[in-house]
């Protein structure tokens, strides 16, 4: 009896490993998943929560489309078209996900450190609290500004 449950075991291990080889060939020449993708699948996904409540049933059409396009460039086999358009999106999401990542920063250190800007680049530049009146040169233009902390 036991020998029947290891071989059956072992059948469906056969089974999923083929099939993962499978895929793989399958797989083989497509773009798969990239940054845009998986955005354009977090977007789907949210339209589709936001589809339940009432008077928002249309949004689960939008979700659709949304999903559809991020498996059509999963899928798609026009490797050169699909890494153009995630580079456009990823320069698009630098400057938004670089000001999140700055304002997580400064809330976690906002009883250590002032953060500010620089009148000349707009940089943002950081300094010491409770240091007083202090001259700081921001790294990328060398503007020069005094900064009370």
């Amino acid at each position: 009896m036991e020998d029947m449950a290891e071989r059956g075991d072992g059948h469906v291990k056969g089974f999923f490993d083929r099939l993962q080889w499978r895929m793989a060939a399958w797989m083989q020449g497509r773009h798969g998943a990239d940054s845009l993708s998986n955005a354009l699948i977090v977007v789907g996904l949210v339209l589709t929560l936001a589809s339940i409540l009432p008077g928002l049933g249309l949004l689960s059409w939008v979700a659709f489309v949304f999903l559809a396009v991020a498996l059509f460039r999963c899928f798609s086999r026009n490797e050169y078209k699909r890494a153009g358009e995630n580079e456009a999106y990823l320069r698009f999401a630098a400057k938004p996900k670089r000001a999140v990542s700055v304002a997580g920063k400064a809330w976690k250190n906002r009883k250590t450190t002032c953060y500010f800007k620089c009148k000349n680049c707009g940089a943002v530049l950081s300094v010491p609290r409770g240091k007083g009146k202090l001259r700081v040169t921001c790294p990328q233009c060398h503007e020069q500004t005094i900064r009370t902390s």
